[in-house]
């Protein structure tokens, strides 16, 4: 989650909201680290499960959990660290099945740019 982060960091002072979207565990009882995790059994056991990410790794991006039949992972793709950016329309402008932050860095950067020669441009 380091990578959200600091690029919610980088941006906090633009028109760029950040937010993760928990929908499961994607390795639950499988190696040693996701034992003790089981697939969901209700929406309070997944609200669980986001708490303690988000106070594992101290995220200060917000976590909107999923519910409990996944409508926003089946919407969007399965994958579990899939990246989207979504412009001021509401058009999806990046869409990745991995989250990298340099290349989200990047893509921001001109989408920030671009919305800024328009407002310069129409002023």
């Amino acid at each position: 989650m380091a990578g959200v982060e600091s690029l919610q960091e980088k941006y906090k002072d633009e028109d760029v909201v950040f937010f993760v979207v928990y929908s499961k565990e994607p390795h639950a009882g499988e190696t040693s680290h996701f034992k003790k995790y089981a697939q969901h059994t209700s929406y309070e056991h997944k609200k669980q499960y986001a708490q303690e990410l988000v106070e594992e790794f101290g995220m200060k991006v917000p976590v909107l959990i999923d519910d409990l039949d996944e409508s926003v992972v089946h919407a969007f793709g399965r994958m579990p660290n899939m990246t989207f950016i979504v412009d001021k329309e509401g058009r999806i402008a990046y869409k990745s099945d991995w989250m990298e932050a340099d290349r989200v860095q990047e893509l921001l950067d001109e989408l920030l740019a671009e919305q800024k020669a328009e407002a310069a441009a129409s002023a």
